[in-house]
């Protein structure tokens, strides 16, 4: 798949193939109204389109559109190489045309009921995404087509016996992110609810003498004997699938088990009367300093408030400290404290960094193993989680289960003969062997978000949870007759999230986008190892240009992995044309594979890059040390190229502050690099200003006249030298 042709262009250059596409959805979407109740009678009175009445009501649509239109047009055009702030670009064509052809049919994913299609796409799309993580996808059972041959005992079994993914869409990575909290609270206290129903209920006297294994993997206690501290470390698949065993047990049906067990659960009686009740210290929720806000509102929203939040402060390269988290779990441990889960990040909101996923893992089997003790473990990939498929080998999409849809598998398998060096390089060869490590250790983590309107290239609102395990969703469920599927075992991802209703057009533009381009490493990969190296072309291009040595008095300060002066040189060679100053040809940069291998270690973990400007003052010849002629000095950057300047705007950045939620190591460290030692305020009240740049058009280096960072760059060296003049 030629991945350009998937582009609109940032002049619409690719406004025929839209057009067609437009035109078949249109075509398809009427027609299926002409084909269904073929004798139904129309809503329109003969004569009614040659009526005064149609005339003047569609003039004034047609008008009112036309006034709308015009009225958008000034919005921030994402489709423009000038556009380097958010973590938002133009969407794939295949994302609009799967989203108008949804919005003709106007499904609910609430309930097959109203949504028949689109929840089985739904259902093969976030398995494609399963997949994608690297969960194992192959004992997802298909309950739809085996509907007649497994009786529900035998179900029962099987769901107790195996552990599968699941995952469904929402309208938001803060959604998905406030799910996958929710769902590692509810779980962790699932066997106290049990040992409690089992002293209080006759209905489960055949489980009396339930036992279970601790968390350690040795230890074998009847869960009526064991401690509630004990009961709340155990390893989540253990907790998720006795409910499905005392069923068994007590020849009871299942939802019948969880109106039992939800008696004694947080979802029934609360938080306070709960941990009141049960004698256990308020649980703690650990995240990076570096996390987004939505992981405060999850923990506000499901009752337990962000003072039991305990934040990580980061390193300066924006990853969490890992020995300030284990020492939090020490006293955890030793004052018999929950942790529910550990949240990392793949991909931070501002430093673009990817958390020691793997290192927290190792944390977590050697507590388990050590101390009885568990949580949970929920990765933040909203911004960085498409970039799994530049690990990802390729892999066939199914058809949803209805076997109605059959694409041509050439399409998805075929690998190309890939026509230049940009398309052919492995991603991996770009990607540093730390994220690597971060990317292969994501199928071993509890839940993951995904957003598709990110690095998916997807319109809003596209995002997804991923369950390691799918009974993990069980204890959410909260449902009505009327939105149920029947005894037809369509797959309902609806009932188990936070949202009731849900567009069906959502997860149509994703199937129908990964039915083209594959998220693996000859599709996705194509795009985002672009990304990933021009972000780091990027980085390395700042710390050549703006190096305080130039002649123009200016010095980059980045968050990042910086390289030694040595290799800075090095890079500086291989990338930067020593005759015109200018980046080199992308596809001359790339045919050097040691050079990426050694690019991959430098600069942001993802695609984007964090920075603010420092100035050489004309009086001494030193690097500015007054914090507030910094600040001031970056906050008319920020004006200069800010989003509010609308069409005129010729470059746009976004910004961010640094403050004291970063730890005191990551400020000063960021202040001793900067030079910054006078007229520094309280530390509470800190507040450092930097640039923001998200690089997500996979092309901005290789467009028709080169790399279009040499226009940034220009840009930058422009007006940053002209506010140092003004700022003197």
């Amino acid at each position: 798949m030629d991945t350009t042709s998937l582009f609109l262009g940032p002049k619409g250059e690719n406004k025929q193939l839209l057009s067609e596409l437009l035109k078949i959805v249109v075509n398809s979407a009427i027609d299926s109204r002409e084909q269904y109740c073929v004798n139904e009678p129309s809503i329109f009175q003969n004569g009614y389109f040659e009526s005064d009445n149609f005339k003047k009501s569609s003039e004034q649509i047609k008008e009112n559109t036309k006034l709308i239109c015009n009225y958008i047009k000034d919005s921030t055009q994402f489709s423009s190489l000038r556009y380097q702030a958010h973590m938002i670009d133009d969407p794939l064509i295949t994302g609009f045309i799967g989203t108008i052809a949804g919005l003709f049919y106007n499904s609910n994913t609430c309930t097959p009921q109203v949504s028949c299609k689109s929840s089985f796409i739904e259902y093969a799309l976030a398995n494609d995404l399963c997949s994608m993580v690297g969960y194992d996808t192959s004992n997802i059972p298909d309950y739809y087509n085996a509907s007649k041959t497994i009786s529900s005992i035998d179900k029962i079994k099987r769901e107790m016996e195996t552990v599968y993914p699941f995952g469904h869409n929402t309208n938001g990575g803060t959604v998905s992110n406030i799910e996958a909290c929710w769902s590692s609270y509810w779980v962790k206290f699932i066997p106290v609810a049990i040992k409690n129903a089992l002293l209080n209920e006759e209905d489960l006297i055949g489980s009396k003498e339930l036992t279970i294994t601790l968390v350690d993997g040795k230890t074998n206690k009847l869960i009526t004997e064991c401690s509630n501290w004990e009961l709340s470390n155990l390893n989540g698949d253990t907790s998720v699938k006795l409910p499905y065993q005392i069923s068994l047990e007590c020849n009871l049906p299942i939802e019948r088990v969880f109106d039992i067990i939800k008696k004694y659960h947080l979802v029934s009686i609360g938080t306070f009367k709960f941990f009141t009740d049960n004698q256990i210290n308020q649980p703690l929720f650990l995240i990076p300093s570096s996390a987004h806000y939505s992981l405060k509102k999850a923990v506000s929203l499901i009752g337990l408030g962000y003072d039991n939040i305990r934040s990580i402060s980061i390193e300066t390269n924006g990853r969490m400290k890992i020995n300030n988290l284990k020492r939090i779990i020490k006293n955890c441990i030793e004052n018999q404290i929950p942790i529910i889960n550990i949240v990392s990040i793949l991909g931070s909101t501002q430093e673009y960094a990817v958390d020691n996923i793997d290192e927290i893992i190792f944390i977590r089997d050697q507590v388990r193993r050590d101390y009885n003790f568990n949580f949970e473990m929920h990765v933040d990939a909203a911004f960085g989680g498409y970039s799994l498929s530049c690990i990802r080998d390729n892999y066939q999409l199914a058809s949803p289960l209805d076997d109605q849809l059959l694409l041509p598998k050439e399409l998805e398998i075929q690998e190309e003969n890939n026509e230049n060096e940009i398309d052919s390089f492995d991603p991996e060869l770009i990607i540093s062997g730390h994220v690597k490590k971060q990317l292969h250790a994501c199928k071993l983590v509890d839940t993951i978000t995904l957003d598709a309107h990110k690095s998916g290239y997807l319109p809003f609102s596209n995002s997804t949870i991923c369950y390691r395990n799918s009974k993990y969703k069980d204890i959410l469920t909260f449902s009505h007759y009327y939105i149920s599927a029947g005894n037809k075992n369509i797959p309902n991802c609806g009932v188990f999230g936070i949202e009731g209703s849900r567009p069906g057009h959502s997860s149509i533009a994703g199937y129908l986008t990964h039915s083209i381009i594959r998220p693996s490493k000859i599709g996705y990969g194509k795009l985002l190892k672009r990304c990933i190296l021009n972000a780091k072309i990027f980085y390395i291009s700042l710390l050549i240009k703006f190096d305080g040595n130039n002649g123009n008095n200016i010095k980059v300060i980045t968050i990042g992995n910086n390289p030694s002066n040595e290799v800075l040189n090095y890079l500086k060679t291989e990338i930067i044309d020593s005759n015109t100053s200018k980046i080199k040809p992308l596809d001359q940069i790339v045919s050097n594979k040691a050079l990426l291998q050694i690019l991959s270690n430098y600069g942001p973990d993802l695609n984007g890059v964090c920075f603010g400007f420092n100035f050489i003052s004309p009086s001494t010849g030193e690097l500015n040390n007054d914090y507030q002629k910094y600040v001031e000095l970056n906050k008319m950057i920020f004006e200069r190229f800010d989003y509010t300047r609308g069409p005129d705007a010729d470059l746009i950045f976004g910004h961010t502050f640094l403050n004291d939620s970063y730890g005191g190591e990551f400020i000063s460290t960021f202040l001793d690099t900067a030079q910054l030692k006078f007229n520094i305020p309280n530390y509470k009240k800190i507040s450092i200003p930097l640039l923001r740049s998200t690089i997500m058009s996979p092309f901005i280096g290789e467009t028709s006249n080169g790399s279009y960072f040499n226009i940034i760059i220009g840009q930058l060296l422009k007006e940053i030298t002209s506010s140092f003049l003004i700022s003197k």
